[in-house]
């Protein structure tokens, strides 16, 4: 088993240490995060929660954006309770250290940016920066390991593909992607990207484009399960028999990142370098026999996070802080939708323990439309907030396509009987269940890492980091594993 290289909090000397202790602070917490928002005043969510938790966010001078700060670097003031101090110390403490990546030489960065101008212009800012530090980490692990194969894993368009095959770094690159249309589209944009770097600038700037560089990558589609991983063990072998070959993938999604470890860990791959991404994609429960994405590794073995959980590990609350309007906005969603979903169980358009309906965004366009049918004098006396629920209601209901249509006289006392304090409580428990998303992301990480190390020989090597940004890319780890 190879060693595991992450850098730890303060007070662990060992993953294995690190890896109970996590387990056993989320099993106490466990509640936060699982809690279902839609949920939360049909099932009293806020009268499960400690009293004195209750009393200091329902105290009359508490500020709404007082909660950024904390989600963003766990500030409270001290007439919180110690308990609840101790579960955000705890949260806070817990976290793995994220911030920077092994350094990369200035320059060799530098070259390696200015030769990317000719792949980089159809991306996005975020993208660009994504494809620029992986490309160049994949091309390093690639040397190290001597891997004459890179296989792209979830490659859709065939960016980091692309600058893999066609850069300095000239690795032949298997780009794999499930849908047909994102082949087709990452090979119009090949075609694109060759015509550019046969072109008079890239000539005057010293790139020599030859015809071998051409057949450096090749595209397939292919449905890659945990079911059916060694596919991509077959297809690298099918493409070159006699090379040492290595994995890659930028965001696989949920249970395609599983496949992908899992793919290694079942294979003579040299080498995986993948960063994860969509956690509550990510498989817990199945029938007796079958694979699932969480956990793989014995280290985590029988732990159990819950779908609302991996849910709350795709939370990014680094960002909070830097985009105060559209976190208090988002606050003000969840409260009208939870609210929706307590009007319909009180007027038995759904059983309290039914299944909520999906409503997801509604546009400005969907909400002018209904207040446009809603008549004038039904909301005349109502404040502002009751009015914006009324319309709320009657577009999200538009929007399901569903029968029923309250009056507006319901839906103001519905938000009446909740008023200002049920935005309060749904702000507050909606950021002490975000608290817990970095942790469960760490379970997450710690797993993928222990499973690699349990597949590799003790002279291989394991490492998990961040590699972008946080507030960029909030899914900005990277996992790494080299047999050699």
């Amino acid at each position: 088993m190879a060693a595991v290289e992450i850098q730890l909090p303060e007070g662990f000397a060992t993953v294995a240490e690190y890896a109970a202790e996590i387990k056993h602070v989320y099993k106490q917490y466990a509640h936060l995060p699982n809690m279902h928002i839609v949920d939360f005043f049909v099932t009293g969510f806020w009268q499960t929660l400690p009293r004195e938790w209750q009393e200091y966010f329902e105290a009359s001078d508490f500020e709404l954006s007082s909660l950024l700060s904390l989600a963003s670097t766990g500030q409270l003031d001290q007439r919180a309770p110690e308990s609840l101090h101790s579960y955000v110390r705890a949260m806070f403490h817990l976290r793995l250290n994220y911030h920077g990546s092994p350094p990369t030489d200035q320059i060799e960065k530098e070259n390696h940016q200015q030769e990317l101008w000719y792949f980089l212009d159809s991306m996005s800012p975020k993208k660009k920066i994504e494809v620029t530090e992986l490309s160049q980490l994949v091309a390093n692990v690639a040397s190290e390991s001597k891997c004459s194969l890179v296989v792209d894993v979830g490659a859709g368009q065939g960016y980091l593909s692309r600058v893999l095959a066609y850069s300095s770094t000239g690795l032949p690159v298997l780009a794999v992607d499930s849908s047909p249309k994102q082949q087709r589209g990452a090979e119009s944009m090949q075609r694109r990207t060759i015509k550019r770097l046969q072109g008079p600038r890239a000539a005057a700037n010293g790139f020599k484009w030859d015809s071998e560089r051409a057949a450096r990558l090749e595209h397939t589609v292919m449905h890659v399960s945990l079911d059916n991983a060694s596919q991509l063990a077959e297809a690298a072998h099918a493409t070159a028999p006699d090379a040492r070959w290595m994995l890659c993938g930028l965001h696989a999604c949920g249970d395609l990142s599983s496949a992908v470890l899992k793919a290694f860990a079942e294979s003579d791959a040299t080498a995986v370098v993948l960063v994860p991404c969509c956690y509550n994609h990510i498989s817990e429960t199945s029938q007796e026999g079958s694979v699932v994405g969480f956990p793989l590794s014995l280290g985590m073995h029988g732990t159990w996070l819950g779908q609302n959980a991996l849910k709350t590990a795709c939370q990014a609350t680094s960002r909070w802080d830097a985009s105060p309007e559209a976190t208090l906005a988002a606050f003000r969603r969840n409260y009208f939708r939870s609210l929706l979903h307590f009007l319909m169980v009180a007027q038995n358009q759904i059983a309290s323990d039914g299944v909520a309906p999906a409503v997801g965004k509604v546009t400005n366009t969907e909400l002018q439309a209904a207040l446009a049918e809603i008549p004038a004098d039904a909301i005349a006396h109502s404040s502002a907030d009751e009015q914006d629920f009324a319309v709320y209601v009657l577009a999200a209901l538009t929007k399901l396509d569903h029968a029923w249509r309250p009056t507006a006289e319901q839906c103001i006392a519905c938000y009446r009987e909740h008023g200002g304090a049920g935005l309060r409580q749904i702000a507050a428990a909606w950021t002490l269940k975000s608290l817990a998303g970095p942790l469960i992301e760490c379970m997450v990480v710690v797993d993928r890492a222990l499973y690699l190390a349990e597949h590799c020989t003790a002279a291989g090597r394991v490492r998990a980091f961040a590699l972008f940004d946080p507030v960029t890319s909030p899914r900005n780890v990277v996992l790494v594993a080299q047999r050699t």
